[in-house]
């Protein structure tokens, strides 16, 4: 509810608020600490980089309010 209320709230300043919901992240750190997962289900960082930065285009400005979430391989 915060990120849709943000939204509301700022709708009439031309902003947007949005949240990525990430499955797992395939990071040095994770990898240690779950050494026996399936690495290739994880979620690239650059994968979730590349939907935020599609979220700050032009494209996407009337996307606001929405929780997006953003998994792995064969999720």
């Amino acid at each position: 509810m915060l990120v849709r209320t943000v939204a509301l709230e700022n709708k009439d300043a031309g902003l947007t608020a949005n949240v990525v919901l990430p499955g797992t992240m395939d990071t040095p750190e994770n990898r240690k600490a779950i050494p026996k997962a399936d690495f290739s289900k994880w979620i690239q960082p650059s994968d979730v980089v590349n939907l935020v930065l599609s979220l700050t285009t032009e494209r996407a400005s009337r996307v606001t309010g929405a929780a997006i979430p953003i998994g792995g391989r064969n999720v």
